[in-house]
């Protein structure tokens, strides 16, 4: 009696509803799900992709301004050398040595130029997780490689601002150099003029032993041209970026 029920329901579903019209239906419920997957894999892929080209663009750009700084180190060290150098050569006639040259070399020596280089973009892109998310991996060691460049420049012109304060520090503490720094302080009290102060100076630089181990040691601590071997492996690194981007 049961089965006869059940096979008397089976028909009335069968007339009622078409298995066709269930295929079809369930198909377009499969695809749409399909759709929907699909279509937010490729949605994130997209912002995923969108995300890193604007990261890869702060990287650049921060590269580019830690390129400018070392550009900057690399020209404050290679002035100080020709002015240590100039100051060397004519240590024996500085009376003669014109006012322009005076002021156009020794101003320098004294003169401290603080840099500050950056990796601020690098630190964002690696605790994003994006750098992960990066299928070119050359790409993302030379990023890192460049970064490492920013670094060895930083403490390369860190060696050598030690150096150059120490041996400044030495020749401050000449008892001559002291007194001509106190004559000094006490003829701003009357006039603005630093050209004598200048003369002096110049004087116990070429003359003193302090002030000629300040010189040698300028000169010869290190060679401004390694700074172009810096900025030449970021360049590289540049230009890879902007051809991924």
């Amino acid at each position: 009696m049961k089965t006869r029920l059940i096979i008397k329901r089976i028909k009335e579903i069968s007339a009622e509803y078409k298995f066709g019209d269930f295929f079809r239906n369930f198909i377009a419920v499969l695809l749409g799900i399909l759709i929907t997957f699909v279509g937010n894999d490729w949605i994130e892929a997209r912002s995923t992709r969108n995300e890193i080209k604007k990261t890869l663009q702060l990287i650049e750009s921060e590269l580019l301004l830690n390129r400018d700084g070392i550009r900057n180190m690399g020209e404050t060290v290679a002035l100080n050398q020709r002015a240590a150098n100039y100051i060397f050569e004519n240590k024996n006639k500085v009376k003669s040595i014109p006012c322009d040259s005076v002021r156009k070399y020794l101003s320098p020596l004294f003169q401290w130029d603080v840099y500050t280089l950056t990796d601020d973009a690098m630190e964002m892109f690696k605790a994003s997780g994006l750098i992960q998310k990066v299928q070119d991996k050359e790409l993302v060691l030379n990023i890192i490689k460049a970064y490492g460049t920013v670094k060895a420049a930083e403490t390369y012109y860190g060696v050598y601002a030690d150096h150059k304060n120490q041996a400044l520090e030495k020749f401050q503490e000449n008892a001559d150099v002291k007194a001509a720094t106190y004559r000094q302080i006490r003829r701003q009290e009357k006039t603005s003029d630093f050209g004598g102060f200048m003369d002096e100076h110049l004087r116990l630089l070429a003359g003193e032993p302090e002030g000629l181990e300040f010189l040698i040691t300028i000169a010869n601590t290190q060679s401004s041209q390694n700074y172009m071997y810096y900025i030449g492996e970021i360049d590289r690194t540049i230009e890879i970026i902007r051809k991924y981007r």
